[in-house]
């Protein structure tokens, strides 16, 4: 399961309105980010989606924790992820996600050209269908129907990888 993840976007609240609805959710400033948004699935599941203004990116703290600090509110400590402007990151990579939803093809649609976002009905190799969303032509964000989701849990499975790929590798756990 993935319980939260990041992404750049030009316009953070567009975006993270635009997620939202597609999770059934709601948006919300971040203030743990000046200029983000998150959204903020209501099933339950603690599914979010952070969005960074597209300048902003992800580096490491330094130093080891300190557990004699308290923390109040949103705080960054020395040693966590640290999130600061670090030039323009929006640009295409293999980086993408994808995501459930209960809307229907026309719907995702709909929503993705009220936001200016280009969106196209694909078919994966004929194992399952998904509607692409290119935030800002650069971040892919694979959405798939209820529909699709049954197909693609159907093939998401190492037995189903494996007729597919051919066998897979076990990892072998540290001790």
């Amino acid at each position: 399961m993935i319980a939260h993840i990041s992404m750049p976007a030009t316009d953070p609240r567009t975006t993270a309105l635009l997620l939202a609805a597609l999770i059934d959710g709601q948006a919300f400033e971040f203030p743990v980010v000046p200029g983000a948004w998150i959204a903020v699935a209501n099933d339950g599941s603690g599914l979010a989606v952070e969005v960074y203004p597209d300048c902003m990116a992800h580096h490491p703290g330094v130093g080891e924790a300190d557990p004699t600090v308290e923390i109040a509110g949103p705080a960054t400590m020395a040693w966590e992820d640290q999130i600061y402007v670090d030039d323009y990151q929006v640009r295409p990579s293999a980086f993408h996600m994808a995501l459930a939803t209960r809307l229907s093809e026309i719907q995702i649609i709909a929503l993705a050209q009220e936001a200016g976002i280009r969106a196209v009905r694909c078919e994966r190799a004929g194992i399952f269908g998904l509607v692409e969303l290119w935030i800002d032509g650069t971040f892919l964000i694979e959405v798939l129907t209820e529909a699709e989701v049954a197909r693609y849990k159907g093939f998401m499975n190492p037995a189903g990888c494996a007729g597919m790929f051919g066998p897979g590798l076990v990892p072998q756990l540290a001790a």
